[in-house]
């Protein structure tokens, strides 16, 4: 872990060094160009060529979908313990989601026109899920919760098989309990390619989220415009801020727990002084060392073979495939609190913990920041699983800009408006001016006309 004195005019600077440009590989954004063309004309079979050559080798069009009579017995078979916990997060983060329906409204304006906003949900959404190593049945809850909330018809998971053509267990007992039927053995950009212009057996939906590899962002990118997209989510991300009342062991661990979500992953410590960042930094290497050896463990209800997440292989120092850890105490002079409020809204991370005395006190200076995590006693995980916030975050400062994954998400907006005679007597006369200051004689005559009617 890299520790260093930050004055807060060199924050920007260092951000911007956190932040390496981004870097999107030709390579990747032409492999799945050819892939999105291949799935838009020729639908099953290039989608079929796609899974044999990345995941099955014995694809069919006729297999991709998994039977309803699957899901119901990967929900039977499923750890009775895990399915408990995934109840409670659905419960949970239903809770959350519905504090953000808005209700339809209507109103006079100034002249007598009446206006108004209608909420109307998407009628498909599509949820990938990734596969390979992971087994993430938390992604089909934090995914499919908003979007029944928002009130979507119809929900559709594309996740990539096993070798063998098997799903993990849990990811299909997760879909169940959503009460989604259609589930399809689909990974990679062929996925999003699928679900952005529909095959013979995998519907065309309205907007699709989820998390992938690169080639399933850029996928996302490709098609976006013709669906909607949730976001394209990089590296995962956290910056704790914490003074001296925060345990370092709590902090490192936080920081180790970031690391596992994999390459790239970066966890950041903004501390009140050195010697906190250096009692995290042993900390770190202290839990390390406990790491449970790789692929020694599986995920609890996985049902499949060699579907355990092995641990990252990171080490303390940042040079790894894991993730990279930074560690920042204020430099002579600097008050600690206005340090860590520019880190945070400069850098706007995806998790924020703030484990200080007052956390409410500094909330209050936030402007940037996907999840905030109040407390020493509250770290991301219960955000990533089961508290109720949703896990599908903001990353790479794009929480300067935009928001988690939500109700808005799966929902559109139509504005309304009606002119009755007496509002549109009053608003003609402006309304003729800019459109004469344009050029649009249509326009002005096509509103003249109400009132020369009459």
């Amino acid at each position: 872990m890299r520790v260093e004195a930050l004055t807060i005019a060199a924050v920007g600077p260092t951000v911007a060094a956190l932040r390496p440009a981004e870097a999107r590989s030709r390579e990747i954004a032409d492999t799945v160009s050819a892939l999105l063309a291949a799935v838009s004309t020729r639908g099953d079979a290039a989608v079929v060529e796609a899974t044999r050559r990345f995941d099955w080798p014995d694809a069919t069009a006729q297999s991709l979908g998994v039977p309803v009579r699957d899901l119901d017995s990967a929900y039977a078979a499923v750890d009775r313990e895990l399915l408990a916990a995934l109840q409670t997060a659905r419960e949970n983060c239903t809770f959350f989601h519905r504090h953000e329906l808005r209700p339809d409204w209507e109103d006079t304006g100034a002249q007598g026109q009446v206006l108004g906003i209608r909420h109307l949900p998407v009628e498909k959404a599509g949820l990938y899920v990734p596969g390979g190593l992971g087994a993430y049945a938390s992604t089909v809850i934090m995914n499919a919760v908003p979007a029944l909330v928002a009130g979507v018809r119809e929900l559709v998971v594309c996740t990539p098989p096993g070798r063998d053509g098997t799903v993990n267990g849990s990811v299909l007992a997760a879909a169940r309990l959503m009460g989604i039927e259609r589930v399809f053995r689909v990974g990679g950009a062929q996925a999003i390619a699928a679900m952005a212009y529909g095959t013979e057996s995998i519907p065309r939906v309205d907007v699709i989220c989820g998390p992938g590899n690169a080639y399933v962002m850029e996928a996302k990118r490709q098609v976006y415009g013709r669906v909607g997209i949730d976001s394209l989510a990089g590296p995962s991300e956290v910056l704790v801020v914490a003074d001296g009342t925060a345990p370092a062991q709590w902090i490192a661990v936080d920081m180790l727990a970031q690391e596992e979500h994999g390459s790239g992953a970066e966890a950041l410590l903004v501390a009140e002084s050195r010697e906190i960042c250096e009692a995290v930094e042993r900390a770190i290497e202290r839990l390390a060392a406990e790491r449970a050896p790789r692929g020694a463990t599986e995920p609890a209800g996985a049902m499949r073979a060699g579907s355990a997440r092995p641990p990252t292989g990171g080490t303390p120092d940042g040079d790894s495939d894991g993730g990279r850890f930074w560690a920042f105490h204020p430099a002579p002079g600097e008050d600690f609190l206005d340090l860590a409020a520019a880190l945070v809204n400069a850098y706007a991370p995806e998790h924020l913990e703030i484990q200080v005395a007052d956390a409410r006190s500094f909330l209050a200076r936030v402007r940037s920041a996907g999840a905030v995590f109040l407390g020493a006693g509250t770290p991301t995980a219960f955000g990533d699983y089961i508290a109720g916030t949703n896990h599908v975050l903001p990353t790479g400062g794009s929480a300067r800009f935009s928001s988690p994954l939500s109700v808005d998400t799966f929902m559109r907006k139509s504005s309304l408006a009606e002119v009755p005679t007496d509002a549109a007597s009053a608003l003609v006369p402006a309304l003729a001016r800019v459109a004469e200051s344009e050029g649009f004689f249509f326009h002005k005559r096509s509103a003249e006309l109400r009132i020369e009617a009459e």
